[in-house]
């Protein structure tokens, strides 16, 4: 019995014990609650424009900055639209890692991701930046917040003073103008109806405007004009810096009217964003004396005999009868020589089991380009790639050069009015070949020279 009422009061004394403690630490629990509920992340967005904000004017390039700030870090990248919705603008999104930065505000350290952009005002008057939708951003220590866009930003932009009159307006702190021709203005120049005139104009710049402007080539009176599209290179000394663009305009002039023959001159107005002045780059353009179409003497010609007079008086007739008789001869050897000649060819030509001779072949691919004859230049090109071993027929047909010069003798071959396109000559062909040539006898020198695979 003495055991009995010895253990209650030891149980009473622990359940008292337990009231006591969780009594205690009760008001020691209760601000956890509302520290939790303040130490909850918190994220925003702003816009920060670098530079100034009022007096813009078309054409000048500003940085816009969208940042992203959270009160704790980061869990992952914020994925940053590529470009902004603009009214009279154009945005580009700066290449690069977005930056990071840290602020103490209210007690409180904030992290930010800082993403810029590249603005350009194309028209004057008011112009608004967006964000267009919400961001999502992952901050550490709390769930996933989608953060509505903020305000857009609105900008007034003007004309500058003493370019209302440029149209397209193109402002740039660089821009020449170069240009070169084919074939060169030299005194000794000659040019006569259906030659070609090639004409390349480059455009090197660091402006930022959509609009810029296409040379006017012409038309010139006189010419047919044809105008390609224009290459664009595109070079940056780093991620925030312009663009400095080299583009290159190419138009190619048909001679189709003897006398003279003005092309005209090229001229682009543009505002010194530097100087804060109107420029103008100007390229000369160039006077033509074109004369009628004539055959040329062809510069591997043998020197023709000049026919000698025949004197009235029959003496003189009776002294130059042997001169006739041997010039008789000599013309009848020609006309045989001829015959036999074509003959020889017309063999080359026709088809045989066995191979041609190389140094045959080579030769007649030589005549061919020389005396500008199309159709014999490119069997005997077929003829000598058959020739070649497999490898090396590959190699010589993957050459650029080679390829150019194949599909400007067939763009003139097959024309639609082959009087027009002007007659042939073979020496961008003939240079590619014998390019190509002393490339190969240098590969087949190297190898006779190198040592043979010793094996063990």
């Amino acid at each position: 019995m003495s055991r009995c009422r010895t253990s209650t009061p030891l149980r009473l004394q622990r359940r008292r014990l337990l009231t006591l403690l969780a009594a205690g630490l009760s008001p020691l629990a209760l601000p956890a609650l509302p520290a939790r509920a303040q130490a909850a992340p918190a994220a925003r967005l702003r816009w920060r424009l670098e530079g100034r904000s009022q007096g813009l004017e078309v054409g000048e390039v500003l940085m816009l900055s969208l940042e992203v700030w959270v009160s704790s870090w980061f869990q992952a990248p914020v994925e940053f639209p590529t470009t902004l919705a603009a009214e009279g603008a154009l945005v580009e999104l700066v290449g690069g890692s977005p930056e990071s930065r840290f602020e103490e505000l209210g007690g409180r350290r904030w992290t930010g991701l800082i993403r810029r952009y590249r603005l350009l005002p194309v028209q004057p008057g008011e112009i608004r930046v967006s964000l267009g939708e919400p961001l999502l951003v992952h901050p550490g220590g709390g769930q996933p917040q989608r953060l509505p866009p903020p305000a857009p930003l609105t900008l007034q932009v003007r004309v500058p003073a003493g370019a209302e009159d440029i149209q397209p307006f193109v402002a740039a702190r660089r821009l020449e103008l170069r240009q070169r021709w084919w074939p060169e203005d030299t005194p000794a120049q000659d040019l006569q109806v259906g030659d070609l005139l090639r004409r390349e104009i480059v455009l090197l710049t660091d402006s930022s405007s959509p609009l810029l402007p296409t040379p006017d080539f012409g038309p010139a009176t006189g010419t047919r004009l044809h105008v390609q599209a224009a290459s664009v290179q595109e070079q940056r000394a780093h991620a925030a810096a312009n663009a400095l663009l080299t583009l290159r305009h190419e138009g190619v002039y048909t001679l189709e009217q003897a006398g003279r023959i003005e092309l005209p001159a090229v001229e682009l107005v543009w505002w010194d964003l530097q100087a804060r002045r109107r420029r103008v780059s100007r390229l000369e353009g160039r006077v033509l004396a074109v004369r009628a179409a004539q055959e040329r003497a062809d510069p591997f010609a043998l020197p023709s005999a000049e026919p000698a007079s025949v004197p009235e008086s029959g003496a003189g007739a009776n002294a130059l009868m042997p001169a006739l008789g041997l010039a008789a001869l000599l013309a009848a050897a020609t006309a045989a020589a001829l015959v036999w000649r074509r003959h020889r060819q017309r063999q080359d030509l026709a088809p045989t089991h066995a191979p041609p001779d190389p140094s045959r072949l080579w030769r007649r691919l030589r005549r061919a380009c020389r005396l500008g004859l199309a159709d014999e230049a490119e069997t005997s090109l077929a003829a000598w790639l058959q020739g070649l071993p497999p490898a090396e027929a590959a190699l010589w047909r993957q050459n650029a050069a080679l390829a150019q010069a194949l599909e400007q003798l067939e763009r003139l071959r097959f024309a639609a009015h082959p009087s027009e396109a002007g007659p042939w000559r073979g020496q961008a062909l003939w240079q590619a070949l014998s390019a190509l040539r002393h490339d190969a006898e240098r590969r087949a020198r190297a190898a006779q020279a190198a040592l043979p695979t010793l094996h063990p």
